[in-house]
């Protein structure tokens, strides 16, 4: 159940004031209606099936949602939000948390209502369908990856489950994302996959791009995140890792194939990437570029360190990149988590908090957008994601909100 509250004029963000602080601006929002929560600016609590689920990422569709979440008693769960039923629901077949399965969520996907992708450890892509009708059950198969980070030997249950050191968690890098459900694209520790045949055989899972030229024997390449306007312009990225250290890394496939357009030097353990001759060196936070998603053919923006959104612009065969720095007194310094980029709109996602940029190439800024419901969240909001500025999620550690309101 939920309730949708329009915020007052004026009151559904808000800037940092000089002198002020995060408490002060989102304490001022909280808002009860009838013993429904939501906040001033429309973050509206949904009714999750169990309390010990922590959401790890979502999909949002116009009408609907599909989630991916982890839990210490249930494992790895998959749900379905219906607007029209206004709850959540499981509709996985239990297969993912089998002995050896489910020490960790990868991402979701879905291209349209009646099909999804989510992934699992230890690199399991599985597919859902149903049909039409309604109250049709889902129908699941899976597919396992290839671990090429070591060939040949047994897949570790960290591979895909990387420390990202810059913000202080693991961040899966197995996943799952496609242009449209004929053109679909998995990604597990540092390989590529797509889905398709080979000579007229049965489709499956075939390796495209493998990033195996790490130069130290404690630094690690993977990817986490992909984007794209169709499959002539798909984008990956992900990082150049060494325990302390990490250089943005982003790759391009188009017709020619795959192109590595950002990377860069790790000197050593503790020092900051340094330029790779050849390719892009993202400034900025030191960490990894996640969270990509294409404004347009010419066009990429994306997460890095946790502190700066970027943007990747193409003029042919030469590309460029612009920073935006997301003020440190927005967050206390704390890192952001995710970025979603919804219509053009910056949503950032972090410590309690999600918040909202304008213009902010051209001089504009962020703005918190309250979630504050009877007090501060206090979680950490692992995943910002919307299908329109209407239709909005922000989940994490036992909740899922949900923002209708403009």
């Amino acid at each position: 159940m939920e309730l949708s509250l329009a915020p007052d004029s004026g009151g559904s963000e808000a800037a940092i004031p000089d002198g002020g602080s995060v408490e002060d601006t989102d304490a001022d929002a909280d808002v009860d209606v009838d013993g429904l929560l939501c906040s001033k600016a429309g973050w509206c609590a949904t009714s999750l099936p169990d309390a010990d689920l922590s959401m790890r990422d979502i999909w949002p569709l116009p009408g609907r949602a599909f989630a991916i979440a982890e839990s210490q008693t249930l494992g790895v769960k998959v749900l379905e939000w219906d607007d029209a039923e206004a709850k959540w629901k499981y509709i996985d077949d239990s297969t993912q948390v089998e002995p050896g399965m489910g020490h960790y969520a990868g991402g979701i996907w879905a291209p349209n209502e009646s099909e999804v992708y989510y992934a699992v450890a230890p690199g399991y892509i599985y597919h859902g369908n149903r049909s039409a009708t309604p109250g049709a059950p889902w129908s699941w198969t899976r597919h396992r990856l290839e671990d090429n980070s070591h060939p040949g030997g047994a897949i570790d249950p960290e591979d895909g489950y990387p420390l990202y050191s810059q913000i202080g968690i693991r961040r899966p890098a197995l996943g799952v994302w496609g242009t449209s459900s004929g053109d679909v694209y998995a990604w597990f520790t540092n390989t590529i996959y797509r889905w398709k045949s080979v000579d007229g055989g049965a489709p499956g899972w075939v390796s495209e791009h493998v990033a195996d030229d790490s130069e130290n024997p404690d630094e690690h390449l993977f990817f986490v995140a992909a984007g794209g306007t169709g499959p002539d312009d798909v984008w990956f990225s992900g990082a150049r890792s060494r325990k302390w250290a990490a250089c943005a890394l982003a790759v391009r496939k188009t017709p020619a194939g795959y192109q590595r357009v950002a990377d860069g030097i790790l000197p050593s353990t503790f020092q900051p990437c340094t330029p790779r001759a050849g390719t892009l060196m993202i400034g900025g936070s030191e960490g990894w570029l996640t969270d990509i998603q294409a404004l347009a053919a010419d066009q990429l923006v994306g997460l890095k360190g946790g502190g700066n959104v970027v943007r990747i612009s193409v003029a042919g065969d030469s590309y460029s990149v612009a920073l935006s720095t997301v003020p440190p007194a927005l967050s206390k310094s704390k890192p952001w988590d995710s970025l979603s980029a919804v219509q053009g709109t910056p949503w950032l996602s972090g410590w309690g908090l999600v918040i909202r940029g304008t213009d902010v190439w051209d001089d504009g800024g962020y703005a918190i957008s309250t979630t504050s419901m009877r007090g501060p969240l206090g979680r950490r909001v692992y995943r910002v994601r919307g299908a329109s500025n209407t239709n909005l999620w922000a989940i994490g550690d036992g909740y899922a909100l949900h923002k209708t309101t403009p």
